[in-house]
């Protein structure tokens, strides 16, 4: 009886708590600036940064890194039959370069009053579409390439405009040539077609749980907000509208306030 009532208490106590090795489906480590998904028993309860996860019917979520993302990332996972898990996924820091960029006209370096209004705006109206909460579930789909050139600006880069530091860049830069195709790179809903002052002709398409995508500087735009598109429906062509040195496609992406790196989703340092 006694080793009956300590194998009980063993088994609660493993049931609890229990540091496992990672069987969420995500691929360790993880980077700064990446968003992973993974995946749960339907109906448990996904736990992360304080905040609980979304999960679709087939148990899947999403959750994304910031550039300067901590060394763990801590999930806990509540389960419907009992008992919660905890796991411990380690990330990888990044070495971000240095960028100096020249040539600019100045009035985009440092914008004139009667523009700063429209700015605010322009930004208002992107996180607006970046808060979107939708129930889509592209975010599962393998991410491909939205258009293949050079990269001339990286993710996290410490920019220098016209000899004057400004904030981290926040996209992947590819420059394929003027007029170039721009696809979905995954499918969802175009929740933001705008001329913006500073990116220009700027697109933003939901993914769902949060996971947005951004392009800018655009030729032009070939569908309209509130459009569905499919993984690989052309979306745009490359240009420089905007703040542009040159034709190229900034394309960027948020897990709602998060701002990630499209480089570590598509392979790419």
């Amino acid at each position: 009886m006694k080793q009956l009532f300590l194998a009980g208490i063993l088994f609660m106590l493993t049931n609890i708590v229990c540091y496992a090795e990672n069987d969420l489906g995500i691929k360790e480590p993880l980077k700064q600036g990446g968003y992973y998904v993974g995946n749960v028993s339907p109906g448990d309860k996904v736990t992360f940064q304080g905040e609980t996860i979304k999960t679709d019917p087939d148990g899947y979520f999403v959750i994304g890194l910031d550039w300067q993302y901590k060394k763990v990332a801590n999930i806990r996972v509540d389960h419907k039959s009992g008992g919660f898990t905890m796991y411990h996924l380690d990330v990888e820091p990044h070495d971000y370069e240095v960028e100096e960029i020249t040539g600019l006209p100045p009035k985009y370096v440092a914008p004139p009053k009667d523009v700063q209004d429209r700015i605010a705006k322009d930004a208002a109206d992107v996180r607006a579409a970046r808060e979107t909460d939708s129930n889509l579930e592209n975010f599962r789909e393998q991410m491909i390439w939205p258009v293949k050139g050079r990269i001339s600006g990286r993710f996290g880069s410490h920019r220098v405009l016209n000899g004057e530091p400004r904030s981290p860049h926040t996209g992947l830069d590819i420059a394929p040539g003027q007029g170039a195709l721009i696809v979905a790179p995954l499918g969802g809903k175009v929740t933001l077609v705008s001329d913006q002052y500073l990116t220009g002709n700027t697109m933003i398409i939901d993914h769902g749980h949060g996971l947005s995508s951004v392009y800018a500087h655009m030729e032009k735009t070939m569908v309209k907000q509130g459009d569905m598109v499919k993984q690989g429906d052309p979306i745009g062509t490359v240009g420089m509208s905007g703040r542009a040195t040159g034709p190229h496609l900034h394309w960027g992406m948020n897990w709602f306030k998060v701002r990630l790196n499209a480089g570590v989703a598509i392979g790419i340092e």
